[in-house]
């Protein structure tokens, strides 16, 4: 299979799945051929920011030794006499910033075309849903403290630099994201410049200081299915459309529809396979965090057109002109 965009991020994407994907932290740094670009520029981010209408939680002020609740950088709008707290305190964001903390923008993808591309082109090469993420950390200031994300990561650092330290995996199945307080001894540590890329696996627990300059960096998420979403498609996938009475009202009728779900289970379950499972969840949890118009085309422009009003009206003439 041609992965052209995860080419771009790793280079030999065979040798990436082969060697790392889940097993082992590494660094690529482009060669001459160029590595990717980041889709988001700081001057988006300010407009973004300044225009006032990014919102918690796609918006965050993260430090790592020192939480900042989110009422210290976000302002309360009134439209239409509905007032709904929340929205980005530009003001109050930068002196947070110049003080030390790191911003976080969530789900970059949700609002932004061109990074939503991106994480489209991946979603499509990977099978796995891809979030974007985008901190922005001063010199020596670390935004979230030692963790495990609940997914495999790709991180592109965009402007100045930023010192990883990526630690082991989980012991067990049973383990949860969020901070830690030991990841074990050190498997990764490196310092990220402009075009270079870090790869994380899910799960490995990771953190990172920044370096020279103002360190920006886009963060994608890859998330992978877990059992309840397999459970889910197992269900999907024996039942269909099997059309079963909610509230059967007899004894009979409640052994009858037992009856049919175990013809059902006894015909469907002998033709799946772990395989065909897996896939099917994979494409649900695709089409969950799929967001409906974003990047399908201009739909009010093309409105427009079509009723003939595409273009403003021409201007009326000067007074005494035919």
């Amino acid at each position: 299979m041609h992965r052209e965009e995860l080419t771009r991020w790793v280079g030999d994407t065979d040798a990436f799945l082969d060697r790392c994907w889940r097993t082992t932290p590494a660094v690529f740094r482009p060669g001459p051929g160029g590595g990717p670009a980041a889709p988001l520029t700081l001057e988006e981010i300010d407009t973004a920011v300044a225009g006032g209408l990014l919102r918690v939680p796609h918006l965050e002020i993260a430090r790592a030794d020192d939480p900042v609740h989110s009422s210290r950088y976000t302002r309360s709008r009134t439209v239409a006499g509905v007032t709904t707290p929340g929205y980005a305190d530009p003001d109050r964001v930068r002196e947070l910033l110049a003080e030390g903390a790191s911003l976080v923008l969530r789900n970059v993808e949700h609002w932004h075309p061109a990074t939503r591309a991106l994480t489209r082109a991946l979603e499509g090469e990977l099978g796995r849903r891809v979030e974007a993420f985008f901190f922005v950390t001063p010199p020596g200031a670390q935004g979230l403290e030692l963790h495990r994300d609940d997914a495999d990561v790709l991180l592109l650092q965009h402007t100045g630099s930023k010192h990883w330290t990526v630690r082991g995996g989980p012991g067990d199945a049973d383990w949860k994201p969020g901070a830690v307080a030991d990841g074990g001894p050190a498997l990764l540590t490196d310092t990220l410049r402009p075009g270079e890329v870090l790869y994380i696996p899910r799960g490995f627990a990771h953190e990172a200081v920044g370096g020279e300059g103002l360190s920006s960096h886009l963060s994608l998420t890859i998330r992978e299915v877990g059992t309840q979403q397999l459970f889910t498609s197992l269900q999907r996938l024996l039942l269909g459309s099997l059309p079963l009475p909610s509230r059967p009202p007899a004894d009979d009728d409640l052994h009858a529809a037992a009856e049919l779900l175990l013809d059902r289970f006894r015909a469907r379950l002998p033709e799946l396979t772990a395989a065909a499972v897996v896939e099917h969840a994979r494409r649900a949890q695709l089409a969950e965090g799929a967001i409906p118009g974003l990047g399908s085309g201009p739909g009010i422009a093309a409105l427009a057109a079509h009723l003939g009003t595409a273009h403003p009206a021409d201007p009326a003439p000067a007074e005494g002109n035919p």
